[in-house]
């Protein structure tokens, strides 16, 4: 289950934001995940809460947007939203877009 890493991985990057930002709680945390990723978002949901407790960002909404896939062909730039191994042209294709795991807004509480 990598929703648990990617959890606590977010978890210490908004920790990290709100100590520099002095705040006293957050709550709201926004992030864009590819779906390449194949982050399930109700076990994502339920790892942050578990990781958060006890922190300032317990209770926090994490709100989740999905990227989809950016496939281009590396032979004659055709894009795709879907995972394909080989474009129409006969080109190979490369992965530009759906992999990533973006933090887009944190909402605090500052002192």
């Amino acid at each position: 289950m990598h929703e648990l890493s990617f959890a606590q991985a977010l978890l210490d990057t908004v920790l990290n934001l709100a100590k520099d930002h002095k705040a006293k709680k957050v709550t709201a945390i926004h992030v864009k995940l590819g779906e390449l990723l194949l982050i399930n978002p109700e076990q994502l949901k339920f790892c942050f809460e578990v990781v958060s407790k006890g922190t300032i960002v317990e209770g926090a909404k994490l709100i989740i947007e999905f990227v989809k896939p950016k496939i281009v062909c590396t032979s004659c730039g055709k894009t795709f939203n879907e995972v394909i191994g080989i474009c129409d042209c006969g080109g190979i294709v490369s992965v530009e877009g759906g992999k990533e795991m973006i933090l887009t807004k944190v909402e605090m509480e500052v002192e």
